[in-house]
């Protein structure tokens, strides 16, 4: 074993005992609330607590989620377990049906919280608003501090107690103030173990003066030992519990486990410098609550304290392992601490713990305008947990979480980026003509970069904020990149969008549809197969942005006799734009220049980075200018077709290609290479100099089109 792994196991032990003493009164005090009012002893209660917190945290350990979280019995997960056991108690009182309840309860929400990490709900999880969280803690908190009247208001049953009513207050009282206190001036020590010494201290030195034994109810009792783990159970109880009320408490506690356990994660994730896994942890604690529940525990979560103490202290990896592990020994060592340990200072721990969890920024949330919303969901959820029930708080919690997504869904717009076509153009280079042609109609072409999810809410709103662009004739091209998913509703109004355009002589066309959005690869088909009655509305789906715009920007040309997509057409030398202002002397000294080469459909005319200064002419065919981005994709850059020219930047100034050219299809081109040109300055100056003027203006012109390319892409 190498030093790194001793002394990494040894910080995982110190931070896992760190942990545990600092969870062992909390899940007594947890436990002890949550049983004793059943009249179950202090001591089972005690022990189920410490049994969930040793199963949670040997569970989670094993499975690795998070390093260093350390889980045990929270706030909500007893308020929650307190509304289930009265709602089990309403059919028996009787102790052995209440701890079958408890105990089917608790392996539900295992099984439950398993299939939610299996099922990558943990992420769905983390949309619940921060606003219900906040309202869950504040409205769990607001239940512990009121069920802690009941244990410091009793007695005792004892008249030589009974003018010592005002002890269990006093003595919760200074567990409180120790536990709030003492951090603010050292945080070497844990305060609930500081404040479990000098609460415990203060009891029993009242007790030395009082000259007798406490009341047995003032105090936990003998823990009952491992052994007393009795996984036997009567079935004919179990036809008697109320399953569809436990199957909502399940479902609930699930959900609050999974999402008090993924925020301490995430805690820990800062502290530690990983990333947890959401299913992993998920999964752990599930097989955590299922053998926790058989052995008599009860349900909780990641606990924040314990997990930011563990990490502090060293702990990563078996943090969790180890914490469980020292709990488990307490219990079989030190069952008979629980004879010494009052109630009230358990009693003083929850009320500190309930303090904790009230979130007192509400208030300044409901004086700001932009988070009044944030108070009043807050605020309500709140109110049901502690008037109605947690179950219920939980129910409404996920209602308004999907309420305010779809609320967000709906506000955000569905649109990205509106372009027209005499903004943006495809990379297909054009002729003069083509272009004063696509400037005059280019209006007609509408692009649209969606986002987001396209529901009846957003499709329909997309539908009505493009109504001003369905003019007859008019050419809609949408972007799917972004967009995450088109459910049902969302493809029957992009069907009315095509057929309203095909019916007034316009076209619709889809790009970057991937297969995440559920329309497949062609989206016609898919709207046909969504509404068979329906007609065929010519849409197209094409394969990125700008081959729909190539292919919208034929259409326009088409109309008017300027169409270049026959790739078999040939263009004489004559006829090239760029030569326009040389006489016909001139282009055939320039013809005599040229070397006239053929490359078939995939050829590589040249790579990028290669070295060269040739000029070359589209003869016949078409050639890509090709940006590669990886081992098998690449980045069309220009396309050129018969009757254009490439190449000049390296004619003009040799050296290493920017991009590789390839031939699309049959292709001729007229190569011109320096010797050749400077032959031809000295027999026709004239001709060189308007050549070298034709390609100035060229490139000034590439120029305009690339400062419109790097706006473009800035907006994007």
């Amino acid at each position: 074993m190498t030093a790194n792994i001793k002394n990494s196991i040894l910080a995982d032990i110190w931070g896992g005992i760190a942990a545990a003493a600092m969870l062992l009164p909390q899940s007594m005090a947890f436990g002890v609330v949550l049983l004793t009012p059943y009249g179950i002893s202090a001591g089972i209660g005690a022990l189920a607590g410490l049994i969930g917190a040793a199963a949670l945290s040997i569970a989670s350990g094993l499975a690795g989620g998070t390093k260093g979280i350390i889980s045990s019995p929270t706030g909500p997960m007893l308020i929650l377990f307190t509304s289930a056991l009265a709602m089990i108690a309403a059919n028996s009182k009787d102790t052995g049906f209440l701890l079958l309840g408890m105990l089917v309860l608790v392996v539900s929400i295992g099984v439950v919280q398993v299939l939610i990490g299996l099922s990558g709900g943990g992420k769905l999880i983390k949309f619940i608003p921060y606003s219900v969280v906040v309202g869950f803690m504040t409205g769990s908190a607001v239940l512990m501090l009121i069920s802690q009247i009941g244990p410091l208001s009793v007695a005792g049953g004892d008249p030589r107690w009974a003018s010592w009513i005002w002890l269990p207050p006093l003595v919760a009282a200074a567990t409180f103030l120790i536990t709030y206190l003492l951090p603010k001036f050292t945080k070497t020590i844990p305060a609930t173990i500081a404040g479990l010494i000098g609460g415990t201290a203060l009891f029993h030195g009242f007790l030395y003066f009082a000259g007798a034994p406490a009341p047995k109810a003032w105090t936990i009792g003998q823990l009952p030992g491992l052994e007393s783990i009795n996984l036997a159970f009567d079935p004919a109880l179990a036809s008697n519990l109320p399953w569809a009320g436990l199957a909502i408490a399940a479902i609930a506690g699930a959900v609050l486990a999974s999402l008090d356990t993924l925020l301490t994660a995430v805690i820990a994730d800062v502290v530690t410098g990983t990333r947890h896994s959401a299913r992993r942890e998920l999964v752990g604690q599930g097989f955590g609550h299922i053998f926790g529940g058989l052995a008599g525990g009860i349900a909780g979560a990641g606990t924040t304290g314990a997990t930011v103490v563990a990490v502090n202290s060293g702990g990563r990896r078996w943090a969790g392992l180890a914490a469980g592990i020292t709990i488990l020994a307490i219990v079989w060592f030190g069952g008979s601490i629980g004879t010494i340990l009052p109630i009230a200072v358990l009693a003083g721990i929850i009320i500190r713990v309930s303090v904790g969890m009230i979130e007192q920024d509400i208030l300044t949330w409901l004086k700001e305008r932009e988070s009044r919303a944030d108070a009043i969901i807050a605020v309500s959820v709140t109110v049901v947990t502690v008037f109605y029930d947690l179950m219920a708080a939980v129910g409404l919690g996920v209602f308004i979480a999907i309420i305010m997504y779809i609320r967000d869904q709906v506000k955000a717009p569905v649109i990205h980026r509106r372009f027209s076509g005499i903004e943006v153009h495809s990379v297909r280079h054009r002729t003069h003509v083509q272009r004063e042609a696509l400037l005059r109609k280019g209006s007609r072409i509408v692009g649209c970069e969606l986002r987001g999810d396209l529901f009846f809410a957003t499709a329909d709103q997309l539908y009505e904020e493009l109504v001003p662009d369905l003019e007859p004739s008019t050419i809609l091209i949408l972007n799917l990149r972004r967009v995450r998913r088109v459910d049902l509703t969302g493809a029957k109004i992009l069907q009315q969008l095509g057929e309203r355009l095909h019916a007034g002589g316009g076209t619709l066309a889809f790009c970057e549809v991937h297969e995440g959005i559920g329309l497949g690869h062609d989206v016609a088909e898919a709207l046909l197969r969504m509404s068979p009655d329906s007609s065929d509305a010519g849409v197209k789906t094409l394969i990125g942005m700008d081959e729909a715009l190539e292919y919208a920007e034929n259409i326009l040309l088409e109309e008017d006799g300027l169409g270049d997509t026959d790739i078999e057409r040939r263009v004489d030398v004559v006829e090239m734009e760029i030569l326009a202002d040389l006489s016909k002397e001139m282009v055939e000294a320039l013809r005599e220049s040229f070397e006239f080469r053929t490359y078939s459909a995939g050829d590589v005319v040249f790579d990028g980075g290669e070295d060269g200064s040739e000029l070359f002419f589209v003869a016949s065919g078409q050639v890509d200018i090709r940006l590669v981005t990886t081992e098998h994709h690449y980045k069309r850059l220009a396309t050129y077709p018969a009757g254009t020219v490439f190449g000049e930047v390296a004619f003009l100034s040799p050296g290493p290609r920017s991009a590789g050219a390839v031939a699309v299809s049959a292709t001729e081109l007229a190569v011109l290479d320096q010797a050749h040109f400077e032959k031809l300055s000295e027999s026709h100056p004239a001709a060189a100099i308007a050549l070298i003027r034709g390609l100035s203006k060229l490139q000034s012109e590439e120029l305009r089109w690339s400062a419109q390319e790097l706006q473009r892409l800035g907006d994007w």
